[in-house]
Parts: C-alpha cells; sequence; structure tokens
C-alpha cells in the first residue's frame, strides 16, 4: 500500500519539506540509519534501490515466478491489432458456455487455494474467447453484442483483481479502463459503476490518491440519481474514495466517507454480500486499517484488526486481505512474532497468495531483514513457499 508523503516523514521522524527536498535532489541524505529506515518503510529490498528509486508509489517488483505471459498478452492484444495470434481465437464457445467459464473463473479467484496459478492458465483463453465473440457479434450487427460486453467486460475486471494481487499496477489500469469504453455507449449503469470501481482501485493503487478519490465520488454520485439505490456498489465507491482522500492527505473527508461506507454496509442483508465487489462490513474494517496505515496510526489499525469479525467460514479473498493487511501493521510496529502469525494464517487460506501477492512477499522480505532469532524457522517455512528462501 503506498503512504503519504506527509506519512513516510512522520514514521521516519524527518519534515514533510524534508522529504520533499530529497526526492527533488535538493537536499542529500545526512544519516545512513535515515536512508535505512526509508528502505524501511518503503519496502524496499535494499539500500541501492532506494537510492535509484523513487520516493513516490511503490517500487515495482514484478513477480515472474507465476506464468502471466499468456495473459498479459491477452490482456494487451486487441482484435484490430491482433499482435499475439493464438488458435484459440479461432475457437468461439457459445455465450452460455463463456458466461459458465467467467464464473468458474470468479469462484476460483475467490474461494481457492490454487486462485494464482487455475487463473493464470485459464483467464487468458477466457479473455481472448469473449473479445473475439463480441467482436464477430459487433461484424454481424447482431442482438448479442450488449450481453458479449458485460462478459467481457466481467473477465476484464478479474484480470484486473490479479494483476493488481501481483504487483503489475500498469497492466492492471489498462485492463480497468478497457470496460469503460465498451460501456459506453450502453445504458449499463451498475456495470459501469462496478467498472469505475475498478479504475478508481487502479488508481490508487498506482498512487494517484487525488484522482482515484474523484474518480470514485463521480461513479457514486451518478449511481445516486438511478431510480434505486444499489448499496453495495455505493459502499463499495464510497470506501476506495475514503482510501484516495487519505492518501491525498484529507484525513476527514476519508472519515466521512468511511462513515457513509459503513451505513451502506449496514443496509446490506447477508446475501447481498458480494463477494466479486469486496464489500461488506469486513471490507469495511480492511479499508480502515489501510487508511490508519496510510495515516502512520499503526495501534489504531492494529486495534481494528483484532475487534474484526473474521471466521473461517469467510471467503478464502476476504481472508488473505484481511490477514495480510495485519501483518504489514504488525510488521510496521516491529512485532515480528504477531506478524508471521498472520501469515501462517494466509498460508492456511491460500498458500499461493505467499508465494504471489506482492504486500505477502515485501513484508515476508522485512520480516527476513529484521533477522529475529526465535521466529526464524517459521519465516523460513514461509520464505520457502513464496520462493525467497
Amino acid at each position: 500500500m503506498g503512504l503519504s508523503r506527509r506519512v513516510v516523514a512522520q514514521l521516519i521522524g524527518r519534515s514533510e519539506e524534508w522529504l520533499r527536498q530529497v526526492e527533488q535532489g535538493h537536499t542529500r541524505f545526512d544519516s545512513i540509519q535515515i536512508a535505512y529506515r526509508l528502505v524501511e518503510v518503503l519496502r524496499f529490498d535494499n539500500l541501492m534501490e532506494l537510492i535509484g528509486g523513487s520516493f513516490s508509489g511503490h517500487p515495482v517488483e514484478r513477480n515472474v515466478s507465476l506464468p502471466l505471459v499468456p495473459l498479459n498478452r491477452a490482456v494487451m492484444d486487441h482484435p484490430s491489432a491482433r499482435a499475439f495470434v493464438t488458435e484459440a481465437e479461432h475457437s468461439m464457445p457459445s455465450l452460455a458456455t463463456l458466461r459458465s467459464s467467467i464464473d468458474e473463473c470468479w469462484a476460483l479467484w475467490l474461494d481457492s487455494s490454487h486462485r494464482y496459478t487455475e487463473l493464470a492458465a485459464r483467464l487468458p483463453g477466457v479473455l481472448i474467447a469473449a473479445r473475439s465473440i463480441r467482436s464477430a457479434a459487433q461484424a454481424a450487427s447482431n442482438g448479442s453484442v450488449e450481453e458479449a460486453g458485460q462478459l467481457l467486460v466481467d473477465a476484464y475486471h478479474l484480470a484486473r483483481l490479479l494483476l493488481t494481487h501481483v504487483g503489475d499496477y500498469d497492466l492492471a489500469w489498462l485492463v480497468a479502463d478497457r470496460p469503460i469504453g465498451i460501456l459506453a455507449r450502453t445504458r449499463q449503469p451498475l456495470l459501469a459503476a462496478a467498472s469505475s470501481w475498478h479504475v478508481a482501485s487502479a488508481l490508487l493503487s498506482l498512487g494517484y490518491y487525488a484522482e482515484s478519490r474523484d474518480y470514485a465520488l463521480a461513479a457514486s454520485y451518478r449511481l445516486a440519481c438511478e431510480p434505486s439505490v444499489n448499496h453495495r456498489l455505493c459502499g463499495a465507491l464510497n470506501l476506495v474514495a475514503a482510501e484516495g482522500a487519505a492518501g491525498a492527505g484529507d484525513p476527514g473527508r476519508s472519515q466521512e466517507l468511511m462513515a457513509s461506507a459503513a451505513r451502506f454496509a449496514d443496509a446490506l442483508a447477508p446475501s447481498a454480500v458480494d463477494h466479486r465487489m469486496g464489500f461488506g462490513g469486513l471490507a469495511v474494517v480492511i479499508t480502515a486499517m489501510n487508511i490508519a496505515l496510510r495515516l502512520g496510526r499503526i495501534d489504531h489499525a492494529i486495534k481494528l484488526a483484532a475487534d474484526a469479525d473474521i471466521t473461517d467460514n469467510s471467503c478464502v479473498d476476504l481472508r488473505v486481505r484481511y490477514y495480510l493487511t495485519t501483518a504489514y501493521a504488525y510488521s510496521l510496529r516491529r512485532e515480528d512474532f504477531a506478524a508471521v502469525f498472520a501469515l501462517q494464517r494466509v498460508e492456511q487460506a491460500c498458500s499461493e497468495d505467499i508465494r504471489y501477492d506482492w504486500t505477502a512477499r515485501q513484508t515476508l522480505q522485512k520480516l527476513a531483514r529484521n533477522n529475529h532469532h526465535l521466529i526464524k524457522r517459521d519465516l523460513a517455512q514461509l520464505l520457502t513457499v513464496a520462493g525467497l528462501a
């Protein structure tokens, strides 16, 4: 998760103006301890990466151990370009078969212990098929264009989530933006709002905090003009806007948006919780933890984690998000025992998140640098699972 300049400055014990001067090259480091503290706070692998990099956003570390080339090419390609033509493009399933395949992919992502490898294997073919079906429907000018577009949008949403988790934020933004063009000439306000949530989330990952906030709020305002209120979509948009506001240095507005999101969550019936959007009571808590961490309120984030209602019956995706955020919070407070315990809970839910998720890998690398001898064995096991041993 990205930290604002103000929060980074607080965490290293320097002024925001000093940090700005360093970013712009007007001031040099005057202490090796400060440099190493920045390495820890920004979660770089080493001091050289910090010296050669930038302070804004995330240090990008693409995880090449997951075979994502087919997915990357499926995302980058377009029927008008056909830069990466495959045989799969010449075999188009029916819309019903495609819909079933996309639903299966969503089920894998939300609740499978092998969600990364299985999705990386299946989603490229689904994306290619969806794009080909829509292109053929457009060429034939038949009535299936809109339905084919809906399925393609759904596949793009899923690809955005996977790419975000592995740390490929630039490509995640590209794939998040694709549905906006697809839906531009249609009247599908709910799907358009969901797509706006993905774009705002992608902007948040890239460190465009104010833009993320404004994009989400604009979508929320449009949705409010609809005849009936969709609580889950409005709530999800308010959550990402709240986190964007916090990153942009507006904690007051962030708090207002969080309160609004909480009201939407309270209004949801249990059966109405949509795990694809990741919105509900637990999602509100996880976002509140993220915001507390962005603002440097580590103790508050840990208290929120302790008070959260999390059970083994929660879907894999929610459990992983909760325990990863908790582990990161404890690592910032240098409570390595608690951080490792939270990561072990992630491993129990889905060991592939330990191996492929960006936050998990960065937290593990931070714990490894701390070299706490009492957790060495447990940490070594996690590092082995992550492929970092």
